[in-house]
């Protein structure tokens, strides 16, 4: 895998970060619509949920646990390889994401 230079990769980062965030805020899923083929986005947003926190899968389960909990922070500060973080908005704890690949 060919290793961009730091701005790239920040760049990339900030998309990435505004991705995550669509997918889980903002997508058809969160009104209701969840006939597309893709599943409205539900789906991404639970995978996105699994890898943000220790989850119990199913949509059953979602009640608990749900994905709309996350928000994708930029961090410009630091190494760019630590810039998109995740932010647990009801226990307040934030992380480095680790499935960011810049």
């Amino acid at each position: 895998m060919v290793k961009h230079e730091p701005e790239i990769r920040r760049a990339k980062a900030r998309l990435y970060v505004t991705w995550c965030n669509v997918a889980v805020h903002k997508a058809p899923w969160t009104t209701g619509r969840t006939r597309s083929p893709n599943g409205g986005g539900i789906y991404q947003a639970l995978e996105l949920a699994e890898q943000a926190l220790p989850y119990e899968g199913g949509l059953s389960k979602m009640q608990d646990y749900p994905p709309r909990r996350f928000k994708w922070i930029y961090d410009e500060t630091g190494k760019a390889d630590d810039c998109v973080k995740v932010l647990d908005t009801i226990t307040g704890q934030l992380a480095i994401w680790p499935h960011w690949y810049g």
